[in-house]
C-alpha cells in the first residue's frame, strides 16, 4: 500500500507506474492524483488517441485489456482510466487478472473505486506487486490546515495558521469547498503575499452569520440564550441536527482533553497548546473562559447528556430542534 503523500511526491518527480488502484471516498484527492497522471502521460495536443476513460458498469474486462494492450500512437505512453471497478463481475476479474500480473510497459492503467474499502484481494495483490495501491481517506481535522497551507503555496501565497484554522471551522473538511473559498480569498487579498485571519474572516465569514462552531462555543460558555438564537438560525439555514451535535461534541472533547492535561499538573496555556488542531489564537480567551466554566467531572457528565441526545435524534421521532434545545438547557445549567 502506497501512502497518498508518497504517491503524489512520486508523480511530481515523474515516477509513473504501469498500474494503479485508487479506492476511498475522498473523491477530490482521487481526482487530483488522476489529473497529475494525465499531465504526465497525455502530451499536449495529443488528443484522445492515447487516452481512454471507461466505466466498468458498461465495459467488459476484455475491452479494458484490449485498450491497455494497444500500442500508443506517436507517444511513449497511453493512459486507460477504469472507473467503478467494483461493478466488474467475478468473470471479468478473472479476465483482467492476467493483465494486472503482467501489465504493458507502454500503458498506465488506473483502476478507481469510490468505496471505503476494496476487498478483491487478488486484484489488490496483483496491482501492489506491479504498481501501487492507494487508499484515499477524508483528511482528519489536524491534517486540514497543512493541506490548506499547501494549496495557498500553490497559489503563490502563504496563509497564517489561524486563517487556515478559521476555514476549517467555518467550512469543515470538504476539500472542494475549501479550495473554492481559498481562491476567493486570494482574489480578495490581491496584491498581498500573506492571507491573514482578518482576510479569511472578511470573506469566508460573509456567507453565514453563525457557524456550528459558534454554537459549540456558546454552549461551551453556558450562554443559553445566545445558543438558542444560533441554533434556530443554523437549522433555518439547513444544518442537520446530528451535524450540530457533532460540532458541540468536538468542542467538548477538546475542553475535556485540555482539562485532563491541566489536572495532571500542566499549566493552562501548555494544556491548550497541546491540542490538535490548535486553538485559533483569536479564540484562546474564549476557550479559556469555557474551560474555567467546568470541572473535570462536569465535563465527563456532559458526554452522558450528549449520548442521550444522539440516541434521541436517531430514534425518538421528536423534532431535532426540540431535542437540541433540551440538551442546551441541561448543558448550560451544568
Amino acid at each position: 500500500m502506497l501512502k497518498y503523500s508518497d504517491l503524489i511526491s512520486g508523480l511530481k518527480q515523474g515516477k509513473l507506474l504501469p498500474v494503479y488502484l485508487f479506492f476511498g471516498q475522498e473523491e477530490f484527492l482521487v481526482q487530483e492524483a488522476v489529473d497529475l497522471i494525465i499531465a504526465k502521460v497525455v502530451e499536449p495536443g495529443g488528443g484522445d488517441f492515447n487516452f481512454n476513460t471507461v466505466y466498468c458498469r458498461d465495459t467488459p474486462a476484455s475491452e479494458i485489456v484490449n485498450l491497455c494492450q494497444t500500442l500508443p500512437f506517436m507517444s511513449a505512453k497511453r493512459l486507460v482510466i477504469a472507473k467503478d471497478i467494483d461493478a466488474l463481475r467475478s468473470g471479468d476479474l478473472d479476465e483482467l487478472l492476467p493483465y494486472l500480473n503482467d501489465p504493458s510497459p507502454s500503458t498506465c492503467l488506473v483502476l478507481i473505486s469510490h468505496q471505503e474499502r476494496y476487498e478483491k484481494k487478488p486484484v489488490v495483490s496483483a496491482v501492489d506487486a506491479q504498481g501501487a495501491v492507494t487508499r484515499f481517506y477524508s483528511l482528519l481535522d489536524r491534517e486540514v490546515p497543512p493541506w490548506i497551507e499547501g494549496k495557498a503555496k500553490g497559489l503563490g501565497l502563504t496563509i497564517e495558521r489561524d486563517a487556515a484554522l478559521y476555514l476549517l471551522q467555518t467550512i469543515g473538511n470538504d476539500l472542494q469547498k475549501l479550495l473554492n473559498e481559498l481562491e476567493k480569498i486570494a482574489i480578495y487579498s490581491k496584491g498581498k503575499r500573506t492571507i491573514t485571519y482578518e482576510d479569511t474572516k472578511a470573506v469566508a465569514g460573509d456567507f453565514r452569520e453563525y457557524s456550528s462552531f459558534d454554537l459549540a462555543a456558546a454552549v461551551g460558555g453556558k450562554s443559553r440564550e445566545k445558543a438558542f438564537q444560533m441554533l434556530t438560525k443554523l437549522l433555518q439555514e439547513g444544518e442537520a441536527p446530528v451535524g450540530l451535535l457533532g460540532s458541540i461534541a468536538w468542542n467538548f472533547r477538546r475542553l475535556l482533553q485540555a482539562k485532563s492535561r491541566q489536572q495532571s499538573g500542566i499549566s493552562l496555556d501548555e494544556a491548550i497548546k497541546g491540542l490538535r488542531p490548535p486553538v485559533i489564537f483569536h479564540q484562546t480567551a474564549q476557550f479559556k473562559a469555557q474551560l474555567n466554566s467546568y470541572s473535570l467531572d462536569e465535563l465527563r457528565r456532559v458526554f452522558d447528556v450528549m449520548l442521550d441526545t444522539d440516541r434521541a435524534l436517531k430514534s425518538s421521532g421528536l423534532p431535532g430542534k426540540l431535542i437540541l434545545e433540551r440538551m442546551i438547557l441541561e448543558l448550560c445549567g451544568t
